[in-house]
C-alpha cells in the first residue's frame, strides 16, 4: 500500500518520540524519512530495527563521542544521534572527512549528509561497508547495499552525483515495518502510568500530538 510523504513523516515523528527521542532528535527522525522517502527509499525497516535496538536505553550510550573516530560509549552509534553532530560540524567536511564508528541503520544518516551538502554547498559522499552514496543535498545517488547494518561510516565532500535517483511523490512501505512503527506511535496515545513517564509517553510530560 502507498502512503504520502506527510504520513511517513507523521508516524516517524510519532514513532521516535514514542520510543523515548526528545521532540528535537524525532523532528528530525519525521524530516529525514520523509527525505529518504522523496528518494524513493524504504526507511522504514531501518527506523523501525533502530527503535527496537534504542527503546529504553540510555540514549547517551548511542551518542557520538568525538575523536579522529566518532564512537558511542555504549559501542553502537544511533544514526539520528549521529546526524545531528554531522549537522553540527557540518562545514568541517571542507577540511577533512568525517569517520563514525559502529553504527545502527546508517541509511537513516543519508539525510543529514545531503543537509550537510546542501549547508556547505557541496557534493557529499557517505561510504560505508557494501556500498555508498552521493547527495547534493537534493539529489541522491547510491551504489551498492544501502541497507547493511552494524558497520562503520565515512563522510566526505565528493566530486559529483553519478547517476541520481528519480523523486517519488508516494512512500511504499514494507507493511511490518509500518505495524512496528505504528506500535511505538502509539505510546503517545496510551494514559499516563509510570511506565508511560519513563519512556515518555502519556501525559505526564505533556505529551499531545496533533
Amino acid at each position: 500500500m502507498s502512503r504520502s510523504l506527510n504520513e511517513v513523516e507523521t508516524i516517524a515523528r510519532k514513532a521516535a518520540r514514542g520510543a523515548g527521542y526528545p521532540w528535537g532528535i524525532a523532528e528530525e527522525s519525521a524530516a529525514a524519512m520523509r527525505w529518504l522517502a522523496r528518494c524513493g527509499i524504504d526507511g522504514c525497516p531501518a527506523l523501525a530495527s533502530l527503535l527496537e535496538r534504542t527503546d529504553g536505553s540510555e540514549l547517551g550510550d548511542w551518542s557520538p563521542e568525538p575523536g579522529i573516530v566518532w564512537s558511542a560509549p555504549g559501542g553502537v552509534l544511533c544514526p539520528l544521534m549521529a546526524g545531528a553532530a554531522l549537522s553540527d560540524h557540518a562545514r568541517q567536511l571542507r577540511q577533512c572527512a568525517h569517520e563514525f564508528a559502529r553504527m545502527a541503520s546508517p541509511v537513516l544518516l543519508l539525510p543529514f549528509a545531503g543537509w550537510a551538502a546542501a549547508r556547505i554547498g557541496a557534493n557529499v559522499q557517505v561510504t560505508w561497508s557494501g556500498g555508498s552514496s552521493f547527495t547534493d543535498g537534493e539529489r541522491l545517488a547510491l551504489q551498492g547495499d544501502p541497507g547493511r547494518d552494524l558497520c562503520g561510516v565515512l563522510v566526505a565532500v565528493s566530486d559529483g552525483v553519478p547517476d541520481a535517483r528519480p523523486c517519488a511523490s508516494r512512500a511504499f512501505p514494507d507493511p511490518r515495518a509500518w505495524d512496528r512503527l505504528g506500535a511505538f506511535a502509539g505510546r503517545i496515545h496510551a494514559p499516563a502510568s509510570e511506565t508511560s513517564r519513563r519512556l515518555g509517553a502519556g501525559g505526564a510530560d505533556g505529551i499531545d500530538d496533533d
